[in-house]
């Protein structure tokens, strides 16, 4: 994993801690700001649940995941993520923990590592993308599908570029042999027939006719799907505009249309990396957005 020679020193003793079924230290209580430095974010598992798998496996897992989507980047939030098993769909929640933490559940468990990054790639995709600025706000529901399309993208993205890296530098020593099935995972849900344009149709046409049902309801799987598929290469080609999750939902209230939407994301955003937003907007056939005040 890129990274500090003094990060990668940390990932392995937490490697063979948890391999030995322990933490560093025997007998003393494991602190996960010791590895937070990578990402600048701490992350808690807490709880029960997750079957064969260590809490302390599945956060050195989680830190993985982050750092691919934040480049080890220590600029993010600075609240804690805590993150506990629950059956059902994975969430992240909009009420904060007593303590300001965000709480994240996902429900992979025993060591399906594949299944975790996805899982925590999209989550975590929502709190660096300022999620929390929804809860108060109805008017942002109409363009909220494309932050669950992105966030989409984001577990997808996280699996490969995983995979990839893994092979020659995984982040501990001996888990490159966990890299084919993270590839393998990311495949086979980029290849779901769901996921796919329909033949012969154009991006345009496509996002025009599902708009409207997107803007009543952003959790339209089967579309935000197909979104995420289209937007996967832009970033796999130009990784380090993940740093422009941190400037959606800036604004103080929405405007209502997509096009309104990117182009508050675009004003808000560094005016360096402006132009991938143009091109995100471009991949989905739409014009470029102008600044907020052109609209």
């Amino acid at each position: 994993m890129r990274g500090t020679a003094a990060g990668k020193f940390v990932w392995s003793l937490l490697l063979v801690a948890s391999l030995s079924g322990g933490v560093p230290g025997a007998g003393a209580a494991w602190e996960p700001a010791a590895i937070s430095g990578l990402s600048g974010l701490t992350i808690r598992v807490e709880g029960e649940g997750w079957g064969s798998a260590e809490r302390d496996e599945i956060e050195a897992l989680l830190y993985a995941v982050a750092d691919e989507l934040t480049g080890g980047s220590a600029a993010g939030p600075v609240d804690p993520i805590v993150v506990t098993h629950a059956s059902g769909s994975p969430v992240t929640l909009f009420d904060k923990g007593r303590e300001g933490e965000y709480r994240v559940s996902l429900s992979a468990r025993d060591r399906g590592w594949a299944q975790y990054a996805y899982q925590f790639g999209h989550e975590l995709c929502h709190i660096l993308s300022n999620y929390e600025m929804r809860a108060h706000d109805p008017g942002r529901r109409k363009t909220q599908w494309f932050e669950e399309a992105l966030c989409e993208t984001a577990g997808l993205y996280v699996l490969r570029s995983m995979a990839q890296h893994w092979r020659t530098d995984a982040p501990y020593p001996g888990w490159d042999v966990y890299a084919p099935s993270l590839a393998a995972y990311a495949e086979h849900l980029v290849a779901e027939p769901h996921r796919q344009l329909p033949p012969g149709m154009s991006v345009a046409g496509w996002l025009e006719s599902k708009l409207p049902g997107l803007s009543a309801d952003p959790y339209r799987r089967s579309d935000n799907e197909v979104v995420a598929n289209l937007l996967l290469p832009r970033f796999e080609q130009e990784p380090g505009n993940w740093v422009l999750l941190r400037y959606l939902n800036l604004a103080p209230s929405a405007p209502g249309s997509l096009a309104g939407y990117l182009a508050q994301w675009r004003d808000s955003a560094p005016a360096d990396r402006r132009g991938f937003i143009s091109t995100l907007a471009g991949t989905l056939g739409l014009r470029p957005p102008a600044t907020v005040a052109g609209l």
